[in-house]
């Protein structure tokens, strides 16, 4: 059964694990993924500050993800599901709890800069491009970065949004 939760400080390094478990399913290469080790990582410190949930899979730390309160929209700062847990419910669960705190908070926007194998998941909860960062790494030197934005008024539990052409 999934069941979503605040994070507990003493939970960043499971989480770190998490997230590059899910950085890495894209096929990054292994060089690339280190130097992106602190942005994948959340500190005790970020935990206590910020917003972080956690979703769990029969006990289990099936995702999670993390506001950032500081930027105007707020910002999703991360979101990342085990690819073990990937297509069962739990990248939808965690937006869709998202979405119901920020309404809580009378926030209407919420910002996603996201990896560009994310953008279909986000699109498909209702998030829409409004457009892109460059983020080249070696070997995708046009590698961008999609910037999308949901409107926390959208349910990502029942969207269906489609892309054409995707």
């Amino acid at each position: 059964m999934l069941h979503i939760r605040t994070a507990l400080p003493s939970e960043a390094s499971s989480l770190s694990a998490v997230a590059w478990s899910a950085k890495a399913h894209w096929g990054y290469p292994a060089e690339v993924l280190e130097g992106w080790r602190a942005e994948l990582s959340p500190t005790e410190d970020s935990i206590n500050s910020a917003p972080t949930l956690v979703a769990e899979f029969d006990g289990t730390i099936a995702g999670w993800c993390q506001l950032s309160l500081h930027s105007s929209p707020i910002e999703l700062e991360h979101f990342w599901v085990h690819p073990g847990f990937m297509r069962r419910g739990v990248g939808r669960a965690l937006i869709s709890k998202v979405c119901e705190h920020l309404r809580l908070q009378g926030v209407t926007t919420l910002l996603i800069d996201a990896d560009p194998n994310a953008e279909p998941f986000y699109v498909r909860c209702g998030a829409v491009r409004k457009g892109e960062i460059a983020a080249p790494i070696p070997g995708d030197p046009s590698r961008v970065r999609p910037l999308l934005e949901l409107e926390v008024t959208v349910n990502p539990e029942t969207s269906r949004t489609t892309r054409s052409g995707a």
